[in-house]
């Protein structure tokens, strides 16, 4: 039986599609015209009409039944059930379900009547893919597991793995992602025994994407680089595009959305290329999906139509669901709530029809979180109780992070205070165990290793050439001799100097530590925490829930961005201008006289691709609010501008209080040369450290004061 695989929501393709090779038609047409017996013919009718039931129709049909009127007349019933097959699969591809029901069931029942397993199992076989295409994954396991009980019953091991691929993947269908991981790790196991180097890869991918929507994204790397390595190696490009998109949807669960791109715009032009109109439209889903988290609306909204329309043509239920919510998400974002609903709705109706929890609590959240902006706060929480239900019962972790922190702010709203927190809760633990620093430089490290083994198999390569041309040559006992003394002077000497930086490396680290302890001091200060706290218990006194929650979140995310970003060596762009808009918006709560403030960005600076030295700015923005703008009643404000000057970024503080030299003549002069000081402790360090240049002036204007730092940067 051919058809083996599935096509389902997981962002997978069929591997197995035959692509019509004309060379192939043409022998084959050949043979027809030589002296071959009646049974030959209607084996090369089925062959032929196997080379076009990926691309042609008509023609498979054509040459199946002409396969079905001789093998009749000669009573080859082996023949008749491998029409029977070719012709279901088409059917079922053209949206006729039923025929192809009809046929696998008759093709059961002439395997049993002249006692042919295979028939049998493969019968059921293709019984379970038209069950997985219309959606009903039960149904679909009961017969994959007739079909592997066959395969057992023969000790067919090539086809107790496919039964195993099968399975593995109706799991994880159904979201059952242990389940799905114990079937893939079965027939890994035997693919290696057999040496199937495209199975073994193939395997290899699809664990790491069950790993993936497990949210252990170490694990998911480490198998998704083995897929890769393998296929390479074998210059196999079906393979290829397939785990190229699993890398990309790898990539956009940790949030790295030019990489993911980057893999799904390499897995397209494959796919292009070949041909595979279902996985075509898989792949703009997942564009469309990662332009929207770019906030590029509008590119999303394009892609994500284009899915839709190719997803409608070929009737893939579970990603026209996925095209729904997404469009469903764009809406939302443009505050276009009614139209948002509208398509969610939508994919509701479709998403009943199949038996994909994952997706179900992806819609119930985006639903709920749409009824949360147009105001229906307890039809909100109804739908978001569910979808974390749901989320948390199939072991789907961004689908319990993104449902549990909408629905904390909701609980908030409506007074349910102990829910609100049980809520923020299960989210923090949640993102916690999906973004964990430990596992982000797992990742790296994976990442690393990978391109490194690929310039370490290039110079094996260039080494074995060269040990072949020095066989020829033949080298003095002298020169040897020489050669090992000076190598191992060289190593002595390496030796030393690699324990001399060592010992340097270490106490710059332990200088580091200490720096990083007095720029949190610094930065998060118990008079601007107590402010903060108390501002926002005024918005609960005096009953304004959303601006309290509001400032409540905004609050959390100020302290866990200083926390994480005061351990990291760069971060974007985008987040350092992220947390800073953060801190101005709560220290300009419940102030007597409020200041306006701004964030620039120069053109054509794009702050995602940009990552710099954290925090430097935040200890200078303080000053200029507490001891600059705060004598000013009225038109205090500050001003913050990154530009790119050649190899530097550029980066600006402009306040028009009353200039740090009067600051510090006149208050707290102890605070403002301590964060002075913290700042060339930073650069002096770095400096040491990176081998990198920062430049830091503070100007006293005639109204106010300019701070500007010269700071590297890199590309991310």
């Amino acid at each position: 039986m051919k058809k083996n695989t599935l096509t389902i929501f997981s962002f997978l393709i069929v591997f197995n599609v035959f692509a019509q090779n004309q060379t192939k038609v043409d022998s084959l047409l050949q043979a027809l015209e030589t002296n071959i017996s009646e049974k030959e013919k209607v084996d090369t009718y089925n062959l032929l009409a196997r080379q076009y039931s990926d691309s042609d129709s008509v023609q498979t049909s054509f040459y199946a039944n002409q396969a079905i009127k001789i093998a009749k007349k000669i009573d080859y019933n082996k023949g008749i059930i491998r029409s029977y097959d070719e012709i279901a699969w088409i059917s079922m591809l053209l949206g006729n379900s039923e025929k192809a029901i009809d046929l696998h069931q008759k093709s059961i029942a002439i395997a049993k009547k002249i006692k042919y397993p295979e028939g049998e199992a493969g019968a059921y076989n293709g019984l379970g893919t038209v069950n997985n295409y219309l959606g009903n994954s039960t149904k679909a396991l009961e017969y994959y597991f007739k079909a592997l009980k066959i395969y057992e019953g023969l000790n067919e091991k090539l086809r107790i793995s496919q039964s195993y691929y099968n399975i593995a993947l109706t799991y994880r269908n159904q979201s059952d992602h242990d389940k799905s991981l114990e079937y893939h790790l079965k027939g890994l196991e035997i693919d290696k025994n057999l040496g199937d180097s495209s199975r073994i890869s193939t395997d290899h991918s699809d664990i790491g994407f069950v790993y993936t929507e497990k949210g252990n994204y170490t694990k998911a790397m480490e198998h998704q680089l083995i897929a890769l390595k393998i296929q390479e190696r074998i210059k196999n490009e079906k393979l290829l595009t397939y785990t190229f998109h699993n890398v990309a949807m790898l990539y956009y669960k940790q949030k790295k959305y030019t990489q993911a791109l980057e893999y799904s715009f390499k897995s397209l032009k494959i796919a292009k290329k070949l041909g595979w109109k279902g996985h075509i439209g898989n792949l703009y889903n997942t564009i469309a999906t990662t332009y929207k988290e770019q906030d590029n609306f509008d590119q999303a909204l394009e892609y994500n139509l284009k899915s839709l329309e190719i997803q409608k043509e070929i009737g893939e239920k579970q990603i026209i669901v996925a095209s729904y919510v997404n469009i469903g998400k764009i809406h939302l974002l443009k505050e276009e709530y009614e139209k948002a609903l509208e398509y969610l709705q939508k994919g509701l109706l479709f998403q009943q029809k199949i038996e994909d929890q994952s997706s179900h609590a992806v819609l119930l959240n985006t639903i709920g979180e749409v009824e949360w902006k147009l105001g229906n706060l307890q039809k909100a929480k109804d739908y978001l109780i569910q979808g974390v239900n749901i989320a948390q019962k199939i072991n789907f972790p961004t689908a319990i992070r993104d449902g549990s922190e909408i629905l904390s702010g909701i609980q908030k709203a409506l007074g349910n205070h102990k829910a609100a927190l049980a809520s923020y809760e299960l989210y923090h633990s949640t993102y916690d165990s999906l973004l964990g620093e430990e596992k982000s430089k797992q990742l790296s490290l994976l990442q690393v290793q990978y391109e490194t083994e690929k310039k370490e198999q290039e110079i094996e390569s260039l080494a074995q050439q060269a040990s072949i041309q020095s066989l020829e040559l033949k080298q003095a006992n002298f020169n040897k001799t020489i050669f090992g003394i000076v190598s191992v002077v060289l190593l002595l000497i390496g030796l030393v100097l690699y324990l001399v930086n060592r010992q340097k490396r270490l106490a710059l680290q332990q200088r580091a530590q200490d720096i990083e302890q007095n720029l949190l001091r610094v930065q998060m200060n118990p008079h601007f925490i107590f402010n903060a706290m108390t501002s926002i218990q005024d918005y609960m006194n005096q009953g304004d829930a959303k601006q309290a929650s509001m400032y409540l979140v905004k609050f959390s995310k100020l302290i866990r961005q200083v926390l994480d970003n005061s351990r990291s060596e760069f971060i974007s762009l985008d987040q350092e201008i992220n947390m800073l808009d953060n801190y101005l918006s709560i220290q300009n709560l419940k102030r007597d006289h409020p200041f306006t403030f701004k964030i620039e960005v120069e053109d054509g600076l794009i702050s995602e691709e940009i990552a710099i030295p954290p925090m430097f700015a935040q200890p200078f923005v303080e000053n200029a609010i507490e001891h600059g703008v705060t004598t000013i009643k009225e038109g205090a404000t500050i001003h913050i501008h990154f530009s790119i000057e050649g190899d530097h970024l550029v980066l600006k503080i402009l306040d028009n209080g009353s200039g740090i030299e009067e600051a510090i003549k006149v208050k707290r002069k102890d605070h403002v040369s301590h964060a002075i000081k913290i700042t060339e402790e930073r650069i002096d360090l770095y400096r040491k450290m990176r081998k990198k240049k920062i430049a830091f002036d503070i100007q006293d204007l005639s109204q106010g004061t300019q701070v500007t730092f010269n700071l590297p940067f890199q590309y991310i």
